[in-house]
């Protein structure tokens, strides 16, 4: 299956990517979408929608991604 991956602000600096189309296994999770690219960090370190879709910080293990979805990850809101 075929998932685009966004990255956004300090994120896409980190990465050095702003988006990148990924081919995945079928049970593929979005923990291990996460995990791929930043290794053990905590999943709420991130904001993280799925086809615009936010997700909770504390259950990305539970989403399968499937084909054709779009996953955009963000760092945390912070300000004022």
């Amino acid at each position: 299956m075929k998932v685009k991956v966004r990255f956004f602000a300090r994120l896409r600096e980190e990465t050095g990517l702003s988006e990148v189309e990924l081919k995945l296994d079928e049970a593929t999770t979005l923990t291990d979408l996460i995990k791929a690219f930043f290794g053990d960090r905590d999943t709420r370190e991130f904001l993280i929608a799925v086809n615009e879709e936010l997700v909770e910080a504390d259950g990305p293990g539970g989403v399968r991604l499937k084909d054709g979805d779009v996953v955009d990850i963000m760092p945390p809101a912070s300000g004022g």
